[in-house]
Order: C-alpha cells, then structure tokens, then sequence
C-alpha cells in the first residue's frame, strides 16, 4: 500500500472513532438525564423511610427541617476537633490532625421534633473509612441518646462488614440501649468481642471479623454526638 492510501486509511479511520466516540457520548449523556432524577428519588425516598425508622421508638415523633447550613456548620465543627482528644484542649487546624471530618461528613440535618418540640436531631451523614469505602448511614439522637440508625448504603464486604445492615448490629445503637456519647473523649465507642467494655452506654461490641467497619460507623457516631453534644451547650 502506499504512503498515500495508508495516510488516507489512518484519516478515515480517525474520523470513524471520532463519530463514535460522539455518538456513545450521546448516548450516554441521554441515559444519565433519563435515570438522573428516578435515582434521586430513590435516593430521597431511602433517606426520608430511614429518618422515620430512627425516631420509630419515640412516641409521637416527627422529622422537620433543619435549614440548608445545618450539616455545613456540623461539618465546619469536624474540621476543627481531633477524635480521641478533649474537646477542652481547643480547636486544631485539620490539616496537622486526625479531625472528625476525615472520619465522617454529615450531608443533611433535620429536626427531631417530639410532639411538636424540638428534642433533638436526625443527621443524614457518611463513615468515611470503611472498609469498602463510604458507608451512608441516618442517626437519631434525642437528648444526647441515640434513638435508631439505619445504613443506607454501603460497599463492605459480604457476611463481615456488610452485616452492618443487619438487625443484630443495627439493634446495638436502639433507643432502649441508652447509647451515648463516651464518658472520656479518648474513648471509641466500640470494643473488641472477647473484651469489656469501658463504658456500657458509651460503647458497643464490635461485629466479629469486621473491626474496620464497626470502627468507621461508630468514629463517625461518635463525632456527629460530640457536635450534638455542642449543640446542646456542652451537656
């Protein structure tokens, strides 16, 4: 073949894969408009089942809104306090620490109103360290205790750290469990199976086999309760 013919292949077949490549790009972005907004409401109706699933125990409970710069203030909170330090030795640059917000970023705040008065918060947030990545997950809180959680999505791996969505550890952060947060900052809010707890209220037993996923939930639990705990002046 000459030089000429195999310059004029190598223009035509150029064309051709940019034709493709323009038509597969059409398509693509066709497929995300259609789907984009049925995922979302997915997404929405999977948040709002799992609100009301976490304040199910209180009587007469209910889920209002928070305002757009609930969930930016806790997240700017996280920046600034280190886990497993005082909250009294002062605020940290995030950068030079190991800060909440490596550990959990709340995406969405809502009130939690008890027969029509504020008692507390559902906060709509994401473990950052799991095993298999983000772990989505929505938790109640009522006056300083944990009144439900629910995962909402996660990637963990199957029969260990997927079992976070079972109702065995599910269970662990339940109303009538009294979950709080830790009495010593320098506490996890987990133990080790085979171990005691050094905090009933404060703790809970970690899934066999799924240490990194029970540590990534309750690291995340634990700051989102030391920013409630801020919210409710320090008690």
């Amino acid at each position: 073949m000459s030089s000429e013919k195999k310059e004029r292949s190598f223009v035509i077949d150029a064309i051709i894969l940019c034709v493709i490549t323009l038509v597969l790009g059409f398509i693509l972005a066709e497929v995300y408009s259609i789907t984009k907004q049925p995922i979302k409401e997915a997404n929405a109706k999977t948040e709002n089942e799992a609100c009301e699933a976490v304040i199910s125990a209180l009587d007469g409970a209910e889920v209002a809104d928070a305002g757009d710069d609930a969930a930016e203030a806790a997240n700017e909170f996280m920046k600034t306090h280190v886990i497993h330090k005082s909250v009294s030795e002062g605020e940290v640059e995030e950068e030079a620490s190991d800060s909440y917000s490596k550990h959990v970023v709340v995406t969405a705040m809502k009130k939690l109103q008890v027969g029509g008065s504020d008692a507390g918060y559902v906060y709509i947030a994401s473990a950052k360290k799991g095993y298999g990545g983000s772990i989505s997950f929505v938790l109640g809180v009522c006056d300083g205790v944990v009144t439900g959680l629910e995962i909402t999505n996660q990637s963990e791996t199957a029969g260990l750290g997927a079992n976070c969505e079972s109702d065995a550890f599910k269970s662990k952060f339940d109303l009538d469990k009294e979950l709080q947060y830790p009495s010593s900052d320098s506490l996890p809010m987990y133990f080790k199976p085979g171990t005691t707890p050094k905090d009933a209220q404060g703790q809970i037993e970690a899934m066999s086999g799924a240490t990194v996923t029970s540590r990534a939930i309750t690291n995340a639990v634990k700051g989102i309760l030391l920013y409630d705990k801020e919210l409710r002046g320090g008690k």
